[in-house]
């Protein structure tokens, strides 16, 4: 049963959505079960800091730069046998209170999340949740996909609206010090595994991740691939397991994209996925050529 839990979320020049994110929250979980809520801020130059403080919210500074830092900043201040991370674009689901840290119960649980799926455009919301269906949501997963059991393993595991039980978070010594912004959850999930750890997502409870519009999709899968090497390379310093795609995959992904987009567009009624699934592919292939590793 869960008594007091601390929240915690990282913060720079989040000034836009701030304000709407940090309401929905307040709304969301009921504050006699708040500990401390905590914003560590990686030197914003807008006043993050300020509607921070405005809504009650206490500001301490990241010890370093970047998402890792800013998670063991947090995480050396929380006092509560529970925590909840934040990031400061998401709009927390109506009912994620009630699901998501009743699964902590368990005792293999050490973290638990709801999934967050993209405010706009259509498309690539419908995108999101066809996939998510397919991997989190259905009883068995699809017979298509069995043979990518890591990405089923880790879609959905993001730190932006998950709760852990502290005591095992610190047994694994923190969060995962990774170079890139875009690896922490992921290498978390396989540290977490490693160490005899569950990770539960749910699929049903579904939280709405601020976005603006399709470019910025297509630029942030870009972003991704531009740091998808390092993140394998500390997936396997870390737990010297398999990271969850090869460059192989990559490539075959992105060839096969054309067609998978129709498949998708057909199955959803969504015609916009035929031509945003292969932008997607593209502009995650796009970065990790950029990055200089794929050969």
């Amino acid at each position: 049963m869960i008594d007091k839990v601390d929240l915690v979320m990282w913060t720079k020049n989040g000034a836009k959505t701030l304000p709407a994110v940090l309401k929905q929250i307040g709304q969301v979980i009921p504050r006699e079960f708040v500990n401390r809520r905590l914003i560590v801020d990686d030197q914003s130059t807008d006043n993050t800091r300020e509607i921070a403080e405005a809504f009650g919210w206490e500001v301490i500074f990241n010890e370093g730069t970047g998402i890792s830092d800013g998670a063991n900043t947090a995480l050396k201040n929380v006092e509560s046998k529970y925590f909840v991370s934040f990031e400061q674009d998401l709009l927390l689901a109506g009912d994620w209170w009630a699901k998501i840290p009743p699964l902590l119960e368990k005792s293999q649980v050490a973290a638990a999340s709801g999934m967050r799926f993209a405010s706009e455009p259509r498309g690539v919301k419908k995108l999101q949740q066809y996939v998510a269906k397919k991997y989190r949501g259905e009883a068995n997963l699809a017979s298509w996909l069995r043979k990518r059991q890591d990405a089923a393993f880790t879609l959905g595991s993001t730190l932006d609206n998950t709760i852990y039980k502290t005591d095992a978070i610190r047994k694994i010594r923190g969060f995962p010090e990774v170079k890139v912004n875009a690896g922490v959850d992921t290498t978390l999930a396989y540290q977490l595994r490693q160490a005899g750890y569950v990770w539960v997502v749910d699929y049903g409870v579904q939280s709405v991740h601020l976005r603006g519009g399709l470019m910025h999709e297509l630029q942030h899968q870009r972003w991704y691939g531009t740091q998808s090497y390092e993140t394998w390379r500390q997936i396997e310093k870390e737990t010297h397991q398999k990271p969850p795609i090869t460059k192989f995959g990559i490539m075959y992904r992105f060839v096969i994209s054309p067609f998978t987009g129709l498949f998708v567009a057909f199955k959803t009624r969504e015609p916009t996925i035929a031509y945003i699934h292969p932008l997607i592919k593209l502009y995650y292939l796009k970065g990790f050529l950029e990055s200089g590793k794929f050969l």
